[in-house]
């Protein structure tokens, strides 16, 4: 009883300290986010549930990277299994001794313990062989996209002596023979049976001793464990579930207007006073695994943006300024800025792509995040490179980036017979919005002519803005200027409106997604169709008859990230090429793994000052497959794979076109 007792005693008085501890942290980061802005994360509860489940406990986004995922997610399982073990020794403390104790969580359904035993202990090893290979990566295979941190191994490290320590405190009270109860458990316990016969002689005094020792050291390496984890990265353990819960569910592509733009004081975020709740959790989150940033085109080009690091910046900045956020200090003057931490030239180095987010396993934004740094930088200090300028002062005077005249949009359009919907009476089935690059650039002019007599081809009724149209505000928007972007917005909307437009077809994936996902925003909802999915339903709905005939080019398939990470779309411009007999060669980094052009996030008019261009970058990518012609949906997409085609000299080797380019041919419109 006395031994008993003792036991009971110093688990409470460890359980106190560690709680102690760790609710000391804990609650300096809770009062943090208190006083961060406000953010609405708790609506379509159903939905949350439904991701957590999928990427928390099915860990679906580490199943992409192996072995290394599939080392994590076999932790991460074997981590939920080993918790019910560890309440259950804790328990055992109060309730029958180390030593001679058996109390279980399952007390109440032998069975269902015996099986938990089974499969406790083949969970353990699992886990201790995948704990081996994560030191044998991390000191000797030594991945680029890791960071080295003795916190890290300190980690492994405990979770592995927990492990063996579970296995040795059982292999001493079943070599020992304890007492019936524990020869019960020992029954369905197969690796601590195991390893109790490579105990057996010992002393039952030596037995004990192991056995009590590891105990012990069990428990204290799980409270340690638990208070590191606050302390470091590993808080993200204690976080990843919450934030996948509290994710982004709205469209990808969409991101969260500036409300009340015209009554707002300040805009964007430069400090970690302005930093919403969630986006904090997200700096908590982080693993520091690096998949973000090993798949971000700028970082692969050698720009200076990290999106590891960025996220890391954030979050240590908000922990320099914790005792300002709680009011305990007054803000030091002259001290850096959120974005001093960060680097204005990071910020500018995003083409908002995506790929960081898609490879990021607990659901981390960086996007929002860059936009709205971005928002400080041009609506608060007027801060953007010259050709940035430029491009903001053309959309503002001229509502194109290159200051044509605004009365000459798709004016080339008349030529081919395409009516205004001014001009229509009764209006059109659907609007055919071209965008800044269809109405100014010779080499997309000629797609959108391909799309034009496609359309007629199919007797399709549309018809165009003309001069209405204004830029879709893709560029401004993502480029940090927000007044601008819903100007531009609301002005289409009134005229969709005016002209009881209910369906959209465009051509230009970044008009598709703002159009599609941003539009709503500001009550601008229409069926919005991009020229792949609609050209490919007119095939299926036989208004396009595509004759037999032989294709000898080699092609591949350039995916856009606005259409494809945004808005999956990845099949319909495929399908398309395949009915014209064109099987396209994929390469490794293709579909929602594609890489970017370099010319999202407004980045088209922006010259790419460090580095490899990532178009160029991207077209050695896809000359893995020795293409003859590499074909894309997207007018940003094909300006930048026919400029690095003639900056690398390939002019002769690759021809660059729309896949409405190749219907059309094959049509012979």
């Amino acid at each position: 009883m006395l031994e008993n007792l003792i036991d009971a005693v110093i688990m409470t008085l460890l359980i106190a300290a560690a709680m102690y501890f760790f609710v000391k942290v804990i609650r300096v980061k809770f009062k943090v986010l208190l006083k961060a802005k406000p953010e609405v994360r708790w609506d379509r509860v159903p939905d949350r549930i439904e991701t957590v489940l999928r990427y928390a406990f099915g860990q679906k986004k580490m199943f992409k990277e192996n072995p290394a995922g599939i080392m994590h997610a076999f932790i991460f399982w074997g981590f939920l299994v080993l918790l019910v073990r560890s309440m259950s020794l804790m328990g055992r403390a109060y309730d029958g001794g180390v030593w001679e104790g058996t109390w279980a969580l399952f007390w109440f359904w032998p069975s269902l313990d015996h099986l938990y035993s089974w499969l406790k202990d083949w969970t353990e090893i699992v886990v201790l062989l995948m704990v081996v290979y994560a030191f044998f990566r991390r000191l000797v295979l030594r991945p680029e996209r890791l960071t080295f941190s003795g916190s890290a191994l300190m980690i492994l490290g405990f979770i592995g002596g927990l492990m063996i320590t579970d296995f040795l405190y059982d292999a001493g009270r079943f070599a020992a023979n304890v007492n019936p109860e524990v020869m019960i458990e020992s029954a369905h316990s197969p690796i601590g049976s195991m390893v109790a016969g490579w105990l057996a002689g010992l002393p039952v005094g030596a037995l004990k001793g192991i056995s009590v020792v590891c105990f012990w050291t069990h428990i204290v390496i799980l409270l340690l464990f638990l208070n590191e984890l606050p302390r470091s990265k590993h808080f993200h353990v204690i976080t990843a579930i919450p934030n996948v819960f509290f994710s982004k569910l709205e469209a990808r592509g969409a991101i969260k207007p500036i409300l009340d733009i015209e009554e707002q004081e300040s805009f964007g975020v430069n400090s970690a006073a302005e930093l919403t709740w969630k986006q904090i959790v997200d700096g908590y989150t982080c693993t520091e695994c690096g998949r973000c940033t090993v798949n971000c085109p700028a970082f692969q080009s050698g720009k200076p943006l990290s999106p590891k690091k960025l996220i890391n910046d954030v979050r240590d900045h908000v922990k320099r300024h914790e005792d300002e956020l709680l009011g305990n200090k007054e803000p030091e003057d002259g001290a850096p800025t959120l974005i001093d931490d960060v680097g204005e030239e990071v910020v500018w180095s995003c083409t908002t792509c995506r790929s960081c987010e898609e490879n990021c396993p607990v659901m981390i934004n960086h996007v929002d995040k860059i936009v709205d740094m971005r928002r400080y930088l041009m609506l608060m200090e007027g801060k953007a490179n010259p050709e940035v300028n430029t491009a903001m002062k053309n959309f503002e005077n001229k509502s194109n980036p290159w200051g044509l005249a605004s009365g000459e949009r798709g004016e080339w359009c008349k030529e081919l017979g395409v009516p205004l919907i001014s001009e229509k009476e009764g209006g059109a089935e659907y609007l055919l919005f071209l965008g800044c690059f269809a109405a100014y650039d010779d080499r997309n002019q000629k797609v959108a002519k391909a799309v034009i007599k496609l359309l007629q081809k199919a007797g399709v009724d549309f018809a165009i803005l003309g001069a209405e149209e204004q830029c879709c505000g893709d560029p401004s928007r993502r480029l940090g200027n927000e007044y601008l972007f819903q100007i531009q917005a609301q002005t289409n909307i009134e005229t969709f409106n005016s002209y009881g437009v209910k369906k959209v077809l465009t051509a230009c994936p970044h008009c598709f997604n703002a159009l599609k996902n941003e539009y709503p925003q500001f009550d601008g909802d229409y069926e919005v169709i991009h020229h792949t999915t609609f050209l490919m339903q007119l095939i299926k709905d036989g208004k396009l008859d595509v004759p037999a005939g032989e294709v000898e080019e080699r092609v591949t398939f350039h995916d856009s990230c606005y259409l494809g990470r945004y808005n999956d779309i990845y099949d319909a411009p495929r399908d398309i090429l395949r009915t014209l007999g064109i099987e396209p060669r994929e390469i490794e980094r293709s579909r929602v793994n594609g890489m970017c052009c370099g010319a999202g996030g407004g980045l088209m008019f922006r010259e790419e000052g460090e580095g490899e261009r990532m178009n160029q970058a991207r077209l050695k990518q896809l000359k893995e497959v020795d293409p003859d012609m590499v074909a894309s949906a997207c007018p940003f997409c094909l300006v930048m794979l026919r400029d690095g085609v003639n900056e690398l000299g390939w002019e002769d080797e690759v021809k660059t076109k729309d896949v409405a380019e190749l219907l059309a041919e094959r049509l012979a419109l």
